[in-house]
């Protein structure tokens, strides 16, 4: 279970890809920005997530 902290939406500002990463389990959002970005060439976003 991630802790709000440390959770992070990645979201892209071209397409709905959406995804919620959690440092905690060694998740980390520039390997989603990476991954979906080259392959894609989309342009994505982060932010925290505050619920």
């Amino acid at each position: 279970m991630c802790e709000e902290a440390t959770r992070m939406r990645v979201h892209c500002r071209d397409c709905s890809f959406e995804r919620v990463v959690c440092a905690e389990n060694g998740q980390k959002p520039a390997d989603v920005l990476i991954d979906h970005g080259q392959r894609t060439g989309h342009t994505l976003a982060v932010e925290r997530v505050e619920e």
